[in-house]
């Protein structure tokens, strides 16, 4: 008999479909009391045969089953349901409280045992967590279905291939590789023609022997890969290629997601994460990476390198006079003069409110005090609109096979120290009698 609109809305999981398998009358009719106010779909088998059956037929969310039944047992049927389905939400009960039907429901991933009698509350409280992954999964499903809608209407390239041959693409493949522009689509071409557009680069799929790169692509084992591909026109694009054999048939659909400007964006991004916003220079953390890989190529090549630390003198003073958008424009100025200054190979970063360090590699102490010097003096001499002079503390230190990140930066601090103490606007080298 069929519900009544107004009964469907007063369930408490109106959306949930449940198969419910008991042989024992008096239980059967007692629980399907309780799971008729909650549920507004309920198939009710009286054994594991009947269950299975519904459960083919009506493919429900929940199970609730008693483990032993005639025919087939509760256990039985939930193991030849998890062949088919490895989500679907299982609530076993049983009078019985032996380990070995424990260990076989856990083998069987059922998610909640319920000993007879049933104690309602635990018995409401699975209930409750079932349907709750139940609907999780659902909203799961639901999101997925909406993302692949969405990528169904992208200007995706998509082509078919059929023994070696391509013989079905859209206008998008045809704008990237020129196919089909002077003939129609019963005309077919082999898909060697493809293994030109490949790129080599070793961050995408790219095929050892390109006459065979759908071989090498499907033997890989995945779904998609990263690939470049050049245009006709010349251009290198970036794509997500998919690939699948469409059901009862030997042709095999491929999709190719456009992603070169969303690999250019990422990357302008990692960049922009790299360095200070305001002076343009790197951050301390990319910094930090840097020297670590120096320090590791310095000793592996047994190479020189240095540090030079630089502080502008009595900057909280300028700034409280100047105020911060003139304190800024210091900030950027003398990170402008230091990049003009150095070396493509060196790299510069802000280390900290006023403070810049400088990486110099294949770079001894000496000339290291030689360049910093060479910065000094150009800062020096720099007129600061509004402002006049303004100067700077630097402090140089060597690396050597041994020494830590740590002692290397301690080094560099102690020897801007040394500056500052001994009257600013001056370079000072560590050594081992500082």
């Amino acid at each position: 008999m069929a519900r009544s609109v107004l009964q469907y809305l007063k369930y408490q999981y109106p959306e949930i479909r449940v198969l419910y398998v008991e042989d024992e009358k008096f239980s059967r009719e007692k629980l399907l009391r309780v799971l008729n106010r909650r549920f507004a779909h309920i198939h009710v088998a009286i054994d594991g045969v009947e269950g299975l059956q519904l459960y083919q037929k009506y493919k429900p969310d929940l199970i609730i089953a008693d483990i032993k039944m005639n025919q087939m047992s509760g256990l039985e049927m939930i193991k030849k349901i998890r062949a088919q389905n490895e989500k679907v939400q299982v609530i076993v009960t049983t009078a019985y409280e032996d380990n070995e039907f424990f260990v076989q429901s856990i083998e069987n991933n059922v998610n909640h045992y319920i000993l007879k009698p049933i104690d309602l509350d635990l018995f409401l409280q699975a209930i409750q967590k079932s349907v709750y992954q139940i609907q999780l999964e659902k909203e799961l499903e639901k999101q997925k279905n909406l993302t692949r809608t969405i990528l169904d209407f992208q200007d995706n390239l998509i082509f078919v291939i059929e023994d070696g041959n391509i013989v079905e693409w859209n206008q998008a493949f045809t704008n990237i590789t020129g196919i089909g522009i002077h003939t129609n689509h019963s005309s077919s071409y082999q898909s060697q023609f493809l293994s030109s557009f490949f790129v080599e680069d070793p961050h995408y799929f790219y095929p050892k022997d390109k006459t065979r790169w759908i071989e090498e692509f499907l033997a890989t084992g995945k779904t998609s890969a990263k690939i470049r591909w050049k245009s006709s026109p010349g251009n290198d694009y970036n794509y997500v290629m998919k690939a699948g054999t469409i059901p009862g048939s030997k042709q095999i659909l491929f999709v190719l997601t456009d992603i070169t400007d969303l690999e250019r964006e990422s990357r302008q991004k990692e960049h922009l994460a790299m360095l200070d916003p305001l002076t343009s220079s790197y951050t301390r953390q990319k910094f930090k990476e840097i020297l670590i890989s120096e320090m590791r190529r310095t000793e592996r090549f047994d190479r020189a390198f240095s540090l030079i630390l630089m502080d502008i003198d009595f900057f909280h003073t300028l700034n409280e006079q100047i105020g911060q958008t003139a304190g800024d424009r210091i900030l950027i100025t003398v990170s402008t003069i230091v990049q003009q200054r150095i070396r493509e190979c060196d790299i510069f970063a802000r280390w900290g409110g006023e403070e810049f360090i400088l990486l110099v590699p294949e770079t001894n102490g000496k000339e290291a005090v030689f360049l910093a010097e060479s910065i000094r003096s150009i800062i020096e001499k720099y007129q600061f609109p509004h402002i006049g002079q303004v100067t700077c503390s630097f402090g140089v230190s060597e690396f050597a096979p041994g020494k830590t990140k740590n002692e290397l930066l301690l080094e560099l601090e102690k020897a801007l120290a040394i500056s500052k103490a001994n009257g600013r606007n001056r370079v000072t080298l560590f050594t081992e009698e500082l």
